[in-house]
């Protein structure tokens, strides 16, 4: 018994390894693909449409998505998934360097990453939970590998672009996805839930689960808020740049917000118990909201690293919080579906958050879209606490069930 311990140790271990390695490759490969975009069209519409490409089909397919990743084992499913990204990435690394990418051929692979993505979210968000020691740990571990990697990828990305080409971005990817390939053709982790449980799961559809347990009820609209009028606000960052430092401007708040991120991921795994109560998704989320208000208010760039500071901190805080809430109630016969209501919400609404915002700074001032935007949200959070009667305990009394 203590050996198959330390073997599922050592798998897990293996696991994560692979998973900073997956992320890191799609986030650079991300900031290459906008850069090959920007250079092609100098369109900001095509941005927007290859940002709404990629994340609208987590939308129409999380319920199909959250119902593979419980009724099949997950490592099946992201073998699958993972290859075929791996696929589409040595795709556009092939046809970048012919040079025969065009706006229509990136469109329909960030279509294709899009679709992939979307089956792979729910795999993999489910056997992070089921591969960390706790529910707490596997969360915070995620929130840190994440943003450590959203911090590092631009500064790898723009070193790879300028030394080479973003081709190379696209064949560092494609080399990214090789580690969990392999991780999961030959270290097969089980789903938690037993066989019949898979088989059972698939009699409760997607509604039915959103109206039986109430935390995703009380969290999910909180994440919505902040996916809709909130996320989006990042894209507009040098619009609210101080007009006489514009790229310091921008440089320092894009660095503040990776800096509170990282500091607040960094957080969670020291006070754990901290981020496992709902008082702390409803306080950073306010928190998140009223910095991104008072963002585009400042003029100095110390005052604008500090504020975005604060907004990446509150942000991160939030989102963890609001995932831990999830995961903490998700039975693990459930656990796909779960994840698949969290990563629709999360990823799939932000392009809608993009054209509002879009659409209000054309029509305002990107500074007052922000602000609005922002002030809109706050009074939104505050509607949703007034009608929730969380627990101001921990998320869950039974979480310790869950983790066993």
């Amino acid at each position: 018994m203590k050996k198959r311990n330390e073997n599922l140790e050592t798998a897990y271990c293996k696991f994560w390894f692979a998973y900073c390695f997956s992320i890191l490759g799609r986030l650079v490969h991300g900031m290459a693909l906008s850069w090959v975009v920007w250079r092609l069209t100098a369109s900001p519409l095509w941005l927007s449409a290859i940002a709404l490409l990629s994340a609208i089909p987590s939308l129409p397919l999380a319920p199909i998505a959250g119902q593979v990743a419980d009724r099949f084992h997950r490592y099946q499913i992201l073998l699958i998934t993972q290859t075929l990204g791996c696929g589409v990435a040595a795709i556009t690394a092939y046809l970048s360097y012919h040079e025969q990418l065009s706006p229509w051929v990136l469109a329909t692979l960030a279509l294709l990453f899009g679709i992939i993505s979307s089956v792979d979210g729910p795999a993999m968000n489910s056997m992070l939970v089921e591969t960390g020691k706790n529910v707490m740990r596997a969360v915070a571990q995620q929130s840190l590998a994440m943003n450590v990697s959203r911090v590092i990828a631009p500064m790898i990305a723009v070193f790879i672009i300028e030394v080479a080409s973003p081709t190379w971005c696209f064949v560092l990817n494609t080399g990214c996805f090789i580690p969990m390939i392999l991780f999961m053709a030959f270290i097969k982790i089980p789903n938690r839930a037993s066989d019949k449980e898979r088989v059972e799961s698939v009699s409760m559809s997607f509604w039915e689960l959103f109206h039986r347990y109430k935390i995703l009820k009380e969290v999910l609209p909180q994440v919505a808020c902040l996916s809709v009028f909130i996320m989006p606000a990042v894209s507009l960052l040098p619009a609210i740049s101080i007009e006489d430092s514009a790229l310091l401007s921008f440089g320092s708040m894009s660095s503040g917000l990776g800096f509170g991120a990282v500091a607040s991921a960094i957080l969670m795994q020291k006070e754990k118990l901290f981020f496992t109560r709902l008082t702390t998704l409803l306080a950073s989320s306010w928190v998140c909201c009223i910095a991104f208000a008072v963002l585009p208010t400042l003029n100095t760039l110390i005052s604008q690293w500090l504020c975005a500071s604060i907004a990446g901190a509150s942000l991160t805080l939030a989102l963890a919080s609001a995932n831990n809430a999830i995961q903490n109630q998700a039975p693990n016969m459930y656990r796909g579906r779960f994840s698949a209501m969290y990563l629709a919400v999360l990823l799939g609404l932000v392009p809608v958050g993009q054209l509002i915002l879009g659409i209000s700074a054309e029509i305002l001032s990107p500074q007052l879209a922000v602000r609005g935007c922002a002030i809109f949200a706050l009074v939104l959070l505050v509607i949703c606490a007034y009608f929730s009667n969380w627990n101001q305990s921990d998320t869950n009394p039974n979480a310790k069930e869950n983790d066993t």
